[in-house]
């Protein structure tokens, strides 16, 4: 049950390339070494600056990046990439990597992904300027309230690989006094849990506070069953592995109201407009051509 970080999504974009009309972060000067030593002193270093436009891909792919608002540490991450990913480039140059058939069948794929991506885009866009009706924002509302009810909880689990060590974990629990159960529940999270989180820092398999829709199904359905001060009696299956679950705390449930919900509605219809928009066009399109599947 790992929570993805905002800058691991960040370090993880490849950086684009834009040198006009924005701050400069960081330059790098490189010697010219073509040049003769006896003409060196007149020669001119090749400088090349990194500005907020190297930026330009994580902003496309994450609308509300801003780098001015990151920690110190976090832009000294990117920009340490950035003048990697500078370097390595002016390598792959330099072995005339630009001219292999690698680069160019990857040039090939990579215009087609982003020419899909492109057109996704503009229609999305115009969806998003159509107005959605009062009315059926509030139909859907009363049809869906349920959905945006707001629960929060406190819980610890114990991550293994199979049932039967799911199994044996509880009977070992059920062994235990009530007044002892959460004590020797974190003694065996630290001892068993294969949940790297409790692993690295034997938290007692602490997942700290989360909103029901923040974790899988399967195992939010589980969590907010429970009563505080107890456990899930039968293994709960997850795509990670087989959990128990101890309940620490819960709130009450909140539904908000439709004012509150008013903007995630319209988020909601927006995008079941855009998927019905693709699947329609696909239709047609498809119906256009010829479609010839070869067996594999």
């Amino acid at each position: 049950m790992v929570k993805r970080s905002v800058l691991s999504v960040v370090l993880a974009s490849v950086l684009g390339v834009g040198m006009v009309g924005a701050t400069t972060l960081a330059t790098v000067t490189f010697p010219d070494t073509q040049t003769s030593k006896k003409s060196k002193k007149s020669s001119q270093p090749d400088v090349v600056s990194i500005t907020e436009n190297d930026f330009d891909v994580i902003k496309q792919r994450n609308p509300n990046f801003d780098f001015d608002k990151l920690k110190e540490e976090q832009k000294r991450g990117l920009l340490e990439q950035a003048i990697n990913n500078l370097l390595i480039e002016r390598e792959a140059k330099k072995e005339n990597l630009e001219d292999s058939e690698e680069f160019r069948h990857s040039m090939a794929s990579y215009k087609k992904q982003l020419l899909v991506e492109i057109w996704a885009k503009r229609k999305a866009e115009a969806i998003g300027k159509e107005e959605i009706p009062e009315s059926r924002l509030k139909e859907y509302y009363e049809a869906n309230k349920s959905k945006f009810v707001q629960q929060e909880a406190q819980a610890r689990h114990i991550l293994v690989k199979t049932e039967a060590d799911a199994k044996r974990v509880i009977s070992e629990l059920n062994k235990v006094p009530k007044n002892k159960l959460e004590h020797e529940f974190i003694k065996i999270a630290n001892r068993d849990s294969i949940d790297p989180n409790t692993k690295n820092t034997k938290n007692g398999g602490d997942l700290g506070k989360f909103q029901k829709n923040q974790m899988a199904p399967e195992f939010s359905n589980a969590v907010f069953a429970l009563r505080p001060g107890t456990y899930t009696k039968k293994p709960v299956k997850t795509e990670f592995g087989y959990h128990i679950i101890y309940l620490i705390k819960k709130n009450e449930p909140i539904t908000p109201t439709y004012a509150q919900a008013k903007q995630t509605i319209i988020g909601i219809l927006k995008e079941h407009q855009f998927q019905e928009y693709v699947k329609n066009e696909l239709d047609k399109l498809r119906k256009r051509v010829k479609i010839d599947i070869k067996n594999p």
